[in-house]
């Protein structure tokens, strides 16, 4: 069969050279795109490329589309651009129902209106879809305080190649299959279904916030500081440790002569509790070695930090997830030509690299995570990732991976490749 002919069997638009190219991924274009309205219609159109059988890749806002391996194939774009309602709110019970192609900066507004929010920050929140945040268990800098996606998940619908949704969470009783289906699916990168609602619990908003930068002349000190504040009471929201190269230009330009190494704290909640916090994390600081910046840190500050690890060019990112007392090993392995912003609380480590050394480090990196950390590829030019075990060795666990995959979907359409084995 010619490409055209098959282009034409295939369900779904036909689409031009230049729409292709905005849906292209790892340098693979799509031939055609579907945009379902709503999670029974998803369900619809991944059967029909079930029967043809087609490779879909799923399209939320595209922040996290450099995330896995590249795939073996792909002929459809499956895009949730059309699903976009705030389906339920309620404020009293601080909980809604969104459509995974909702945007998260557009869900925060909905939700500020209300004086709450869903504390969650993805890069990119602009373009960033709940479904793309669930898929791929993005959770930005707050997760030592808040947590990660899952803990805010309460309930999912999950559109499947067989052509039923599933639901689960929330007032659904018992989960379907016995799975459990949010936890099935949030980091799965769409590779066993896609994700069409989500229902979340949110919280009030915080009545004030504030930051505080710190340089030291090394990472551990830094690191170390981090780590106690994150045992305290008044435990900052997020805490970064970053090198100064790291930092945005004008901060860069200031903390030169204050050490390599950059704590970044934000506190917020009762303006006096903030206080409190905060004068306790200057005495941590200070008893470290540390010293504290006394100008006014900008307002885009953590919008940088937070869109830091996803990068618009063809830089490589590492991401390290080590147990947190295992975060000044894996910083010691860092090359000296590395750019850094680590998290420890969560003990999250990103490291932009060089292409050239890229290799290199990545090896360097999972020796000295070892067996009970991970260091997977973020990001990297499609030329280099292809040379690059993006995800590292499978877990133990991955005969039950595969399998689901089989069950959930046969015909193997959903992302293929992608994921952590090749799933």
């Amino acid at each position: 069969m010619g490409v055209k002919a098959r282009a034409q069997a295939l369900p779904g638009q036909e689409i031009n050279v230049d729409e292709q190219r905005g849906l292209s991924v790892e340098g693979l274009l799509p031939s055609t795109v579907m945009r379902p309205e709503d999670a029974e219609d998803a369900a619809r159109g991944l059967h029909l490329c079930d029967l043809a059988p087609a490779a879909v890749v799923v399209w939320g806002g595209g922040t996290q589309m450099r995330l896995g391996a590249p795939p073996r194939r792909y002929e459809v774009a499956f895009s949730t651009e059309r699903m976009t309602r705030l389906l339920e709110y309620e404020p009293a019970d601080l909980t809604c129902r969104v459509e995974a192609g909702i945007r998260l900066r557009d869900l925060q507004a909905a939700l500020r209106e209300q004086g709450q929010r869903l504390p969650l920050d993805p890069p990119h929140p602009e373009r960033a879809t709940v479904g793309g945040m669930v898929a791929a268990n993005t959770n930005g800098l707050s997760r030592g305080r808040y947590g990660t996606v899952r803990d805010w998940v309460i309930g999912i619908a999950v559109a499947y190649p067989s052509g039923k949704v599933a639901r689960a969470g929330g007032k659904v009783v018992k989960n379907v299959a016995g799975y459990d289906l949010m936890k099935l699916h949030i980091g799965a990168l769409g590779t066993l279904g896609v994700v069409a609602e989500v229902n979340f619990k949110v919280q009030a908003r915080p009545e004030m916030e504030t930051t505080l930068l710190t340089h030291f002349e090394a990472p551990a000190p830094a690191l170390g500081v981090g780590l106690k504040l994150a045992h305290q009471y008044l435990a900052p929201a997020s805490a970064i440790v970053q090198d100064h190269e790291s930092l945005p230009p004008p901060l860069a330009g200031e903390g030169r002569g204050g050490g390599r190494w950059h704590l970044a704290l934000k506190f917020e909640g009762y303006a006096r509790e903030v206080q409190a916090a905060k004068d306790q994390a200057v005495r941590f600081v200070r008893e470290a070695g540390g010293i504290v910046q006394e100008a006014e840190i900008p307002s885009a500050f953590w919008d940088a930090a937070r869109d830091w690890s996803t990068p618009a060019d063809d830089e490589v990112v590492l991401r390290a997830i080590v147990p947190l007392a295992a975060s000044p090993l894996l910083m010691a392995a860092v090359p000296p030509d590395a750019r850094v912003l680590a998290q420890p609380a969560s003990g999250v480590v990103d490291v932009r690299v060089p292409a050239p050394s890229a290799a290199a480090t990545l090896s360097r990196l999972r020796t000295a995570a070892g067996a009970e950390g991970q260091v997977v590829v973020v990001a990297a030019p499609v030329a280099l990732k292809q040379g690059l075990d993006v995800w590292g060795p499978p877990p133990p666990g991955f005969p039950i991976m595969r399998a689901l995959k089989q069950a959930l979907d046969p015909n193997g359409i959903l992302n293929p490749g992608r994921f952590v084995g090749g799933i």
